[in-house]
C-alpha cells in the first residue's frame, strides 16, 4: 500500500488514505484511520500525473479527485512514457543547457520579430471603432489625472483652429478627425494626437511658438503622422501581444483579461519607438513642402523644444533640490511637492528615451529634400 493524502472532487476536503495498485490497472483507495474503503476504479477511469523530479506523481480520478502519495520519489508501475519526459530532460544536462539557451533566443525572436509583425498586421483589420473608444478612454483619463482646461483666449483658440483647418485643406485631410483640442498641463511644451485622430494641444506650446506659427504646424504634422500610420494602435497591440505571451509562459492568465479590458488606459504609457518617432518626422517633411513651407520648420520646432526642455529640466532639478533641503517630515506639503517634482523629472528622461537624438532630427529636416 502507497500512503498519501485523498482529496474529494469539488471541495478542498481531504484525509490520509492508502492506495493499492494492482496487477490489472485497477486501483483502490482506502481511508487509513477507518480502513473503509473509499473507492475502486479501472485503469480507465483515472490517469497519473507528469513525472517531475522531486514531485510525487498525483493520481486524477474521472471524477476530479485526486490522491498524492507521501512520497514524492515513488513512481507508479505502468506510467506512460509520455509523463516520464519531463523527468528525462530534466535529468540529462545537455538539454537543459539548449534549452536555458533556446528561451532567451525563442522570448527575444518573439518580442522583436514575429509579435511585432503580427500585431502590426492586425491592426489593419480592427474596425475605426475602436481606436475611436479607446481614444475617447484615454482622453477621460487625462483630463482626470493630467490635464486642466485651457487658459488660451477664444480668440487664440479660434484663430489656431482656422490656420490648422487652412492646412488641412491644402492637404485633403479630414477635418472632422483632426480635430484641435486644448488643454493645459504640468508636463511643459507639448502635443500629441490620439489614435482616431484627435490632437491635444498643451498651452504651454502654444506660447512657446507663438512667434513661429509655422514651427506648430510643423508638430502638429508630426502627430497625425503618428495617426496616419497608427503608430498609437500598432504600440498598444505590440505591448498586449507581448505581454499575452510572458502571461501563457509564466502563468496569471486571469490577469491577461484584465489587461485586454483595460487597453484604453494602456495607451498612457506607450512612448512611440524611435522608428515610429522617425517615421512621423519624414511624415511632416513631406506634408510641410506640400503646403508649400520646408522641413525647416520642423528643425525650427525641435530647436524651440529642445531649449524648452533643458530650461524646464533644470527647474525641476533645482527644485527638488531646494524641496529636498527641507524637512519634509515636518510638513507633508513639502513632501508633495518634491513628489511631483521627481515626476517631472520622469517625464522628461521618458521623453528623452523615446525620442531620436534631436540633432539628428534637426539635420534629417535641414536636409530634407
Amino acid at each position: 500500500m502507497i500512503k498519501g493524502i485523498y482529496q474529494l472532487s469539488g471541495c478542498s476536503q481531504s484525509f490520509p488514505a492508502d492506495a493499492s495498485l494492482f496487477n490489472d490497472g485497477r486501483i483502490e483507495i482506502i481511508k487509513s484511520d477507518t480502513a473503509q474503503a473509499i473507492r475502486l476504479d479501472a485503469k480507465d477511469h483515472y490517469q497519473f500525473g507528469d513525472v517531475i523530479p522531486g514531485l510525487a506523481v498525483d493520481i486524477f480520478f474521472d471524477d476530479g479527485a485526486i490522491f498524492t502519495p507521501s512520497d514524492s520519489s515513488f513512481r507508479w508501475k505502468g506510467i506512460e512514457k509520455k509523463k516520464t519526459i519531463t523527468a528525462w530532460l530534466e535529468s540529462h544536462w545537455i538539454f537543459v543547457i539548449c534549452a536555458s539557451l533556446f528561451v532567451p533566443f525563442f522570448l527575444w525572436t518573439m518580442t522583436t520579430r514575429v509579435l511585432p509583425a503580427a500585431a502590426d498586421a492586425s491592426v489593419e483589420l480592427l474596425p475605426d471603432v475602436v481606436a475611436q473608444e479607446l481614444s475617447q478612454q484615454t482622453l477621460i483619463v487625462l483630463d482626470k489625472i493630467t490635464f486642466d482646461p485651457t487658459e488660451l483666449s477664444e480668440q487664440q483658440q479660434n484663430q489656431l483652429t482656422k490656420q490648422w483647418d487652412e492646412v488641412l485643406t491644402q492637404l485633403k485631410l479630414s477635418k472632422e478627425k483632426y480635430r484641435l483640442f486644448f488643454r493645459s498641463s504640468e508636463m511643459g511644451a507639448n502635443a500629441m494626437a490620439l489614435p482616431d485622430g484627435s490632437v491635444i494641444v498643451i498651452d504651454d506650446i502654444v506660447t512657446l511658438m507663438e512667434s513661429n506659427p509655422h514651427a506648430l504646424t510643423a508638430v502638429l504634422l508630426h502627430e497625425i503622422g503618428h495617426v496616419e500610420y497608427q503608430h498609437g494602435m500598432k504600440q498598444l497591440a505590440r505591448t498586449t501581444a507581448t505581454t499575452l505571451l510572458f502571461t501563457m509562459m509564466f502563468g496569471d492568465i486571469e490577469g491577461a483579461g484584465e489587461l485586454i479590458l483595460g487597453a484604453g488606459t494602456g495607451l498612457l504609457q506607450n512612448a512611440f519607438s524611435r522608428d515610429m518617432e522617425t517615421q512621423a518626422d519624414i511624415f511632416a517633411h513631406e506634408k510641410l513642402k506640400q503646403i508649400g513651407r520646408s522641413a525647416n520648420d520642423f528643425a525650427d520646432a525641435i530647436v524651440l523644444l529642445e531649449s524648452a526642455h533643458d530650461d524646464q529640466l533644470a527647474e525641476v532639478i533645482s527644485d527638488l533640490g531646494g524641496e529636498s533641503a527641507n524637512d519634509a517630515s515636518e510638513n507633508k506639503s513639502n513632501e508633495t511637492a518634491i513628489n511631483n517634482t521627481e515626476n517631472k523629472i520622469n517625464h522628461w528622461l521618458e521623453y528623452l528615451s523615446s525620442h531620436p537624438d534631436s540633432k539628428k532630427r534637426i539635420e534629417a529636416a535641414k536636409s530634407a529634400k
